[in-house]
């Protein structure tokens, strides 16, 4: 538990000093069996400089794998943007890959989703390239990855989030990561600054772990 104790320290100092950090806090409830994975989140962001919460979501997120290389995710999102477009219904799937090289998990997420409810109800195409890396018996692990988004409805890139961090059990059924994420929008001029967690509780027999997460 001393890496926890020292990656809470330095997330509290970071959070306590950058005022320009957003903050995005994600709790995952998450059920495993042999064929399927469902997790249900939680999320909120905030962002000192205005009003809050800026965003508020649930849901769900079914992964169906396929062999131990490919993963197929459907959802629903149910997003609550207050202060800019109010109630968004976010319908979603995914397909992703996965290669295991020695200790490394290397996957590539596609996602597919319409916003219905947000300004002109836009499809985007969602491309997540994520590395992992266990440590300590899978008691801790760190994580890169790099995400952008590509608006179909008008052929136009979106944004890209860069984002890096790592986490650890805390219990039998219970992990906590920490993460530092850069946004980059297209056409704005200002980069987005995050400091996220995501806590998830995790049941059922654990054969396949949830590969789904919010950011």
């Amino acid at each position: 538990m001393r890496l926890l104790s020292i990656l809470v320290f330095v997330f509290t100092a970071a959070s306590l000093r950058a005022q320009d950090f957003q903050q995005w806090n994600e709790v995952d409830l998450a059920y495993s069996a042999t064929r399927f994975a469902v997790t249900v989140p939680f999320v909120a962001r905030t962002d000192p400089a205005t009003p809050n919460p800026q965003l508020a979501a649930t849901g769900f997120l079914l992964d169906l794998p396929a062999g131990l290389h490919f993963t197929g995710t459907i959802g629903y999102l149910g997003v609550d943007l207050p202060y800019s477009s109010g109630w968004v219904n976010v319908p979603l799937i995914a397909a992703t890959a996965l290669v295991h090289a020695h200790r490394l998990t290397l996957a590539d997420r596609n996602r597919f989703e319409k916003l219905i409810g947000y300004s002109t109800q836009p499809w985007r195409y969602r491309n997540r390239g994520l590395i992992d890396l266990p440590l300590a018996a899978g008691s801790y692990h760190f994580f890169v990855d790099d995400e952008f988004f590509f608006n179909l409805s008008n052929g136009t890139w979106n944004q890209n989030r860069f984002q890096a961090g790592a986490g650890a059990r805390l219990l039998p059924h219970l992990f906590l990561d920490l993460y530092y994420l850069q946004k980059n929008v297209s056409g704005a001029a200002k980069v987005t600054y995050v400091l996220g967690t995501n806590l998830r509780i995790s049941i059922g027999d654990g054969k396949h772990k949830p590969i789904q997460r919010m950011p």
